[in-house]
């Protein structure tokens, strides 16, 4: 080797290997040892910053009209998988990409703002929001001069005034604007047959489209209290789910409830009980959670209690143990939910006169109820005030004091002394405590008391004399 390679050979190494010196080239990706060195590392995290920076740079060359198809995806599966907050992030960011898109307005900036009031609505269950998006949707739907470009497009715009005001209908019945509402809701019927006539439209879609009204019209009659319009309208979705799924479709589960609750305020008891079997069958041929199971048998439990006949006795106390069953097994027996439940099915047998079976339920649920909800709680109290009533219904007047007594303390900490539950319970204690058995057994009675008293000489001792004064003045 020359000398001018050797001192090339030298500096290379000296670059590499010098203590202090910083580290540039590299001859392998590993040491002897298999560890990464230095350079493998500003390597890899080149290599990295590269690739975000690509992906950046990908990101900057998407039109907004796909950025805004992206984020319409985002929002539909964060809705569906029912984040809500993030589905209303994306929503919002729905609005923004449109009006760069297509600018104030466009119909597809009006339906923009009408998915926003869809997700304020049924997300998070904001009103007001809800109706104030739709009408921003409205004023640029009647601003819109523009004839559609085609009959998929006129379809569509046909489609975004529906959902509009199908959304505002529902919004305004929130905030009890019932005759605004039930406006709205024909608009969005007329609007649909002005649909149903398109070429393109399918019988599913209107099915779907006619169903999501006649709820609305239903809920919105229940509101205003005309029950056999609310029936009527409620039947009327049933049947489009049943012909357009089946008769053991889940969907038919919540409008059974609903038209069960309609007949219930019209008097039709008889109707009511059968439509929650309905519902109930089918629950139960979908292999259920014990959560949805709980819920449908509660609510066959109450209708069977309602009814006031001894015949639907046993069969309200069936459900009521069905549907505490399955809470607690699929959510435990501290779960809130279960709790509540039980408290209702001991309130039943408070009714019932079944004070023993009421009593150890409730003595039970103590110790869940304290450690879920804490000492000084609502669930608290009303677990004490029931086992006091408890107590108070077989006679025992000392244990229904002490039960009251404890409620009192709750009920002054989480009200207040003024409050007219603690007054209540207040008049409850005092009419407790002037009870013979109260006073025979804390020594209250006249008798007692006289006999209790120490006599005149015990509280006087003998030795003084009254005044201070020595006995004899000459001493």
């Amino acid at each position: 080797m020359s000398s001018s390679e050797e001192d090339l050979n030298s500096e290379g190494s000296s670059r590499i290997y010098s203590p202090g010196a910083e580290t540039q080239y590299c001859d392998t990706g590993t040491s002897s040892g298999g560890s990464e060195t230095p350079c493998t590392l500003n390597g890899s995290a080149r290599v990295r910053r590269k690739q975000k920076n690509a992906l950046k740079d990908v990101a900057i060359m998407i039109v907004p009209e796909e950025k805004l198809a992206q984020a319409e995806q985002r929002a539909r599966m964060h809705s569906a998988n029912h984040k809500e907050v993030p589905a209303v992030q994306e929503l919002v960011r729905c609005v923004a990409l449109a009006r760069i898109s297509f600018g104030d307005f466009h119909w597809r900036m009006a339906h923009a703002h009408i998915n926003l009031a869809k997700g304020y609505l049924h997300l998070k269950g904001q009103a007001l929001q809800a109706k104030q998006h739709c009408e921003k949707a409205k004023d640029i739907m009647y601003a819109n001069t523009q004839l559609p470009a085609s009959e998929e497009e006129r379809g569509e715009i046909l489609r975004c005034l529906i959902t509009m005001f199908l959304t505002l209908g529902q919004a305004l019945t929130g905030l009890e604007n019932l005759k605004e509402a039930e406006q709205s809701l024909l608009k969005s019927e007329k609007v649909a047959d002005e649909l149903r006539r398109a070429e393109e439209v399918t019988q599913e879609e209107m099915r779907q489209v006619d169903t999501k009204i006649n709820l609305a019209l239903g809920r919105l009659h229940v509101k205003e209290g005309r029950w056999g319009e609310a029936v009527a309208s409620y039947q009327r979705a049933l049947q489009l789910v049943q012909l357009g799924k089946g008769e053991k479709s889940t969907e038919c589960v919540s409008i059974y409830q609903e038209l069960a609750a309609a007949e219930l305020a019209r008097g039709g008891h008889d109707n009511h009980v059968q439509y929650l079997l309905q519902a109930h069958s089918i629950v139960l041929s979908h292999a259920p959670s014990g959560e949805e199971e709980g819920k449908i048998s509660l609510a066959l439990a109450e209708a069977h209690t309602s009814s006031g006949r001894a015949e639907d006795h046993d069969m309200a106390e069936h459900y009521y143990q069905q549907s505490l069953r399955c809470y607690q097994a699929a959510m435990g027996p501290e779960h809130p939910l279960s709790l509540s439940v039980l408290d209702t099915y001991s309130r039943f047998l408070i009714l019932a006169k079944n004070y023993q079976a009421a009593s150890k339920l409730l003595q039970e649920s103590l110790p869940a109820k304290l450690s879920t909800f804490g000492d000084f709680s609502a669930e608290v109290d009303e677990t004490y005030r029931l086992l006091g009533g408890i107590e108070l219904a077989q006679g025992r007047q000392r244990a229904a004091f002490k039960k009251f007594k404890k409620c009192l303390e709750i009920q002054t900490l989480l009200y207040g002394s003024q409050h007219k539950k603690t007054r209540a319970t207040q008049q409850t204690v005092q009419l407790l405590s002037k009870s013979p058995e109260l006073a025979l057994v804390e020594g209250r009675t006249a008798a007692d008391h006289l006999k209790q008293r120490p006599l005149f000489c015990a509280v006087i001792p003998k030795h003084s004399i009254s005044g201070g004064t020595k006995g004899n003045v000459y001493d």
